[in-house]
């Protein structure tokens, strides 16, 4: 008996091991997942113990439910969770059944109603159904302790919110964007928030926190604006996700850029109880910007928040794009997913990084959606070509939905500045320049080496060097300003790529009359 019990309790305990792995949720053609920042689509449900997770599918919402002591999804593909032709807003699970909360957007008699799913048991996919107010359209959702649902709607320009279908509640009449929901697993508390765009009132965020699961809500609070480095004023606050902590503290992430521009971007945390509020999770910058990041993002952003319930550590993840890596049918950056770990109650990043590897995918919309047994799960889209096929940018695509099981001692790539050059001096003088320039750089080991030069297409220009197994020394090598062919160059920016075996690092150079 003693031994059987022994082999169950290994055998649970192997059914936890998700250290590291990708699976795949299901499939979409659907490229555009959010417009703004993301949803709450992906949740780890510590009653059941499993992950919920909707997309938008080629022709419907989707579903699909992770059971962690089988280690399988419930449907291979997913299944549809509407009755009817819908749109799908956001997701959230009841805390006292484990059920899937999801809200869709229907057409009835012409006019566009919110509709609640729910389900009648954790991954059942038997969903009943519950129509909210005509004239509406649903977005995100947040469900509490007591198990009211409050949703997130939008009339007339107007954002108002509604708590299992009550009447709607002005939240703001304002000119609004970038809107979100969070509601508390231990209370009733409930917070929305907002950004008014740039082009009305810059940089400009909100919030308003309600203590009876949306039945009334406090007068509406401005985001202060961070620390930032060196961006203000002259910067603004996007893609705004909450969340509330073991103490029922609210805790809101937020990406930030100089206003109207996608570079230099950062990663922000804000915790109104701690004695600085703002903690600095990651500032991104590059010279190089061979391409794009499209329609509706910055080079960092759409981050969202979860916290690990043993460890109370919290982990941030966000896209990141890279004009390095770029696709060549729309000239458009490839994203990666990054992740932090934040410490001392996210006052402190103790690890940061890049968590999927960057090849000819572009990695978009990350979710973390919660911590289980010291495992975060990481759901993403993996867009088979960079860019929105809907805005003809590139053709249809059909792309996997997955999920990133990482044990919170996996290794992170850390992508820093001193770990990014390897010891390694790499500058050009003069610059910019006329008729010649001095590429000087230094290789601690032997190395496979290549340097070339792009233009700000990224169209490759001069290979001035590609040697395998470099010696260790100092290097200079003189480009004057032709490329492959003998021809001389327009003036203009350029990019010098310095890639010492599998890792690349660039400095811009501009050539002049």
């Amino acid at each position: 008996m003693k031994k059987i019990i022994v082999l169950i309790v290994l055998l649970f305990m192997m059914s936890y091991a998700q250290i590291g792995r990708v699976t795949t949720a299901g499939w979409t053609t659907v490229d555009w997942q959010f417009n703004g920042p993301v949803y709450t689509r992906c949740r780890v449900d510590p009653v059941a113990n499993g992950v919920h997770i909707c997309w938008i599918g080629q022709n419907s919402p989707m579903y699909n439910y992770y059971d962690f002591v089988t280690r399988t999804w419930n449907w291979q593909g997913g299944m549809n969770p509407a009755p009817t032709i819908s749109s799908l807003g956001g997701m959230d699970y009841d805390p006292l059944t484990g059920c899937a909360v999801i809200l869709l957007n229907t057409t009835v008699g012409g006019n566009v109603t919110p509709c609640l799913a729910r389900d009648l048991a954790p991954g059942a996919g038997l969903f009943e159904y519950i129509s909210g107010p005509a004239g509406y359209r649903g977005g995100p959702i947040g469900v509490n302790n007591n198990q009211a649902i409050c949703c997130l709607l939008v009339r007339n320009d107007s954002l108002w919110s509604s708590t299992n279908w009550s009447t709607p509640v002005l939240i703001t009449p304002e000119n609004f964007g970038g809107y979100n929901i969070a509601a508390s697993k231990i209370s009733n508390k409930v917070v929305v928030l907002w950004m008014c765009p740039e082009d009305s009132i810059q940089g400009r965020a909100f919030y308003r926190l309600s203590d009876n699961s949306g039945t009334t809500w406090q007068p509406a609070v401005q985001l202060p604006f961070p620390p930032s480095q060196g961006f203000v004023p002259t910067y603004h606050i996007s893609s705004l996700f909450a969340m509330f902590d073991n103490q029922d503290n609210l805790h809101i992430v937020a990406s930030v850029a100089e206003t109207s521009r996608t570079i230099p971007c950062e990663i922000w945390h804000y915790c109104p109880t701690n004695p600085q509020p703002w903690t600095l999770a990651h500032h991104y910058d590059a010279e190089t910007l061979n391409a794009s990041v499209g329609y509706n993002a910055i080079f960092a952003t759409r981050p969202s928040i979860v916290q690990n319930p043993t460890t109370g550590y919290f982990y941030v993840s966000w896209e990141q794009f890279d004009s390095l890596n770029y696709e060549p049918l729309t000239c458009l950056a490839r994203a990666d997913i990054w992740l932090a770990e934040l410490t001392n109650n996210g006052q402190t990043v103790s690890r940061k990084g890049r968590i999927t590897d960057p090849n000819t995918k572009s990695k978009r919309f990350p979710i973390v959606g919660g911590v289980f047994n010291d495992t975060i799960i990481v759901n993403y889209l993996i867009d088979s070509i960079a860019g929105f096929s809907n805005l003809g940018q590139g053709p249809i695509t059909n792309n996997p939905v997955v999920c990133q099981f990482r044990g919170r001692y996996d290794a992170i790539e850390e992508m820093d500045i001193a770990k990014n050059t390897f010891n390694i001096i790499f500058e050009t003088n003069p610059n910019p320049f006329t008729t010649h320039t001095a590429i000087r750089y230094s290789l601690p080991t032997t190395n496979n080496v290549s340097l070339q030069i792009f233009d700000a297409t990224g169209q490759l220009v001069k290979t001035l060097s590609n040697i395998r197994h470099q010696t260790s020394g100092i290097y200079s090598v003189i480009w004057d300003g032709r490329n492959n062919i003998g021809n001389k160059v327009k003036n203009g920016v350029y990019f010098c790529n310095l890639k010492v075996d599998n890792k690349t690092i660039t400095r811009k150079i501009v050539m002049t009359n």
